[in-house]
Parts: C-alpha cells; structure tokens; sequence
C-alpha cells in the first residue's frame, strides 16, 4: 500500500492541487482529498483508490448512503458522512443549473443529456424520466415515472400517454438509463418506443426521441434510427 508521505511534494494531491489547480486531480486524487487522513498502512489515496475501483465512475457515488462509504478500509462514520455531503452538494448544483427551458426551445437530446446525466445516470436501478412539451417545444412538465431492477424496467405506455393529455402535450421525450452502462436498447427497449410512438401519433402528439442514459454518454433512437416494422427488428442508420 502506499502511503502519501512517500510521495514526491508535487505529487501529494493537496500540494498538487495549490500548485497546478484543483482541476488537474485525478477523480482518485479529490476523494483523497476530501477524506483527508487514512489509517497506518492505508492512505487516504489507497481508500480512495479502493472505492473508485469499486464504483467505476464517480456518478455512480452520488446516492450512495454513508454507510456504503464507511464500509471500506479506513472510513469511519465521520468522513463516510463527509464524503455522503460532499456528493449531496454534487447534487443539490446539478439541480440548481439544469438548463432553464420554459422561455426558450433550448430542448435537444443534448441538452437533455447534460440535465438528466447526474439524475439517471447514477442510478443502480433501471428509472425512465418523461419530458412532455407544449407546441413551442418547451418543457412544461417532467417527471421520473417509474423504477426497475439494474436489468428490466416496469412501464405502462398508458400512464404515460395519461400524463401527455393531462398536461396537453404536443411532443415529449422519453429518457431511462442502463445501470449496466450498456450504450444498446434492448428488443424490449425498441417494442416498447415503438407501441409508445405509434399510440402517441393516434392522439396527435409526437415523440421525439428516446434516449438510454450512462454515465458515459447517450443513445438517441431517433439519432440512430431504430425502428421495429411488421414484428420484426430492423435498424435504420439516419
């Protein structure tokens, strides 16, 4: 294991960080940071090193509970709830400056991406969020509706298409995430977008996409060009 004092000055995270700027730490070398001190025989970078390797992105942390933190070597109760607020105020900015469209058509599977990311993207269980537009294309109402497991996801195309005429929709979105970090619908991903669509269009209101949510990027089916035609899988690239 290694300990922090044996490092070169420049390379401790604290002193790399007055140096050459907080932003040039590693995703490892910040967690170190802020669990400050580890235990003899365990720095603060082994257990960061410990709970990265474990997590694979750091969004996968932000809803995690303290305890899940103090599980590791060397955390105690104090710093898992320093690290568990650390990630709460990830959070509570991601929320803060998510993109404002009620004024303006900023909505694009981009911008939904970049809005959602933090949300869904986190997530262990498969959660679909539905975005529903007026006319002008602009959000006028959102919601997670509902929740799975990390591999299947329960959805009723009813209740969405119950919330599109409650809140007099004319387009929506549709956004879920693949826990996996798989980038790929699923057969039952595609049948689902396309009953969903078709039975959208019968009360004149369209979908615009479907986009599959990871940590590290975004599937958009209309981007890509998924279709299911007369019961049979077919891809279309646009």
């Amino acid at each position: 294991m290694s300990k922090i004092c044996d490092l070169l000055p420049f390379d401790k995270p604290r002193e790399k960080a007055e140096r050459f700027g907080i932003e040039t730490l590693t995703d490892e070398e910040l967690i170190a940071i802020i669990i400050n001190s580890g235990t003899i025989g365990h720095s603060a970078l082994d257990i960061a090193h410990d709970i990265m390797h474990a997590s694979r992105y750091l969004n996968a942390l932000l809803n995690q509970p303290h305890q899940y933190f103090q599980s590791f070597k060397g955390l105690n109760k104090v710093i898992a709830l320093r690290l568990t607020a650390t990630m709460e105020i990830a959070k509570r900015i991601n929320q803060k400056t998510r993109l404002v469209c009620e004024n303006e058509s900023l909505v694009t599977a981009e911008t939904l991406f970049q809005r959602y990311q933090t949300t869904l993207g986190s997530l262990q269980q498969e959660t679909m969020a539905l975005i529903i537009l007026n006319h002008r294309e602009q959000i006028i109402y959102e919601t997670l509706l509902y929740k799975g497991n990390r591999h299947t996801l329960a959805v009723s195309h009813k209740e969405v298409l119950r919330l599109l005429l409650l809140y007099k929709g004319s387009y929506f979105y549709i956004l879920h995430n693949h826990p996996s970090g798989t980038l790929s619908p699923s057969k039952s991903d595609i049948m689902f977008t396309t009953l969903l669509k078709n039975k959208a269009q019968q009360i004149d209101i369209e979908l615009l996409d479907h986009l599959i949510i990871t940590p590290n990027g975004y599937y958009s089916f209309t981007k890509e060009g998924v279709f299911l035609d007369d019961h049979n899988l077919t891809i279309k690239n646009s």
